[in-house]
């Protein structure tokens, strides 16, 4: 996702479709980059929760396909206490990490200079700093909410 995010505004950098943007007049970060990060914003979070409502289901079936446990033990299992906070760190850490995924790359992208090898060369270290981004800033959240 990170690479074609710089790729695709940095190919638009390089083909002066930003600059034509900006000359009518067009607030080209805000017309080319906001609606990308709301959407990872918003749509990654929701297709945990998804994912999540389908590894629980994934598991029973599993389980039951398998004769490992039974009906009953596996939903005694889930009924047993979790903290909720979890889920709510879950959700939030996806949310931290689709704005990285989101804003690193377009950064990268909208101030591509050159051509399509610096489109390339943009897209590629966009990708490696928001990995990078993304390990720290995951070891910060983990530190402060669940320590």
């Amino acid at each position: 996702v990170g690479s074609y995010i710089a790729s695709s505004i940095g190919t638009m950098r390089v083909t002066e479709q930003i600059d034509a943007l900006d000359i009518m007049g067009v607030n080209s970060p805000n017309f080319l980059i906001l609606p990308k990060i709301l959407a990872s914003v918003i749509f990654n979070p929701l297709l945990i929760a998804i994912s999540i409502v389908f590894g629980v289901w994934g598991g029973y079936l599993a389980g039951l396909a398998t004769g490992n446990w039974s009906k009953a033990d596996y939903i005694t299992g889930i009924q047993m206490y979790m903290p909720q906070h979890f889920i709510w760190y879950a959700l939030f850490k996806t949310a931290v990490f689709a704005f990285l995924i989101a804003t690193i790359p377009a950064f990268f992208g909208y101030n591509v200079k050159g051509g399509s090898l610096e489109v390339g060369r943009a897209s590629t270290q966009a990708v490696v700093w928001t990995i990078v981004s993304i390990i720290i800033t995951n070891l910060i959240l983990t530190q402060m909410f669940l320590s």
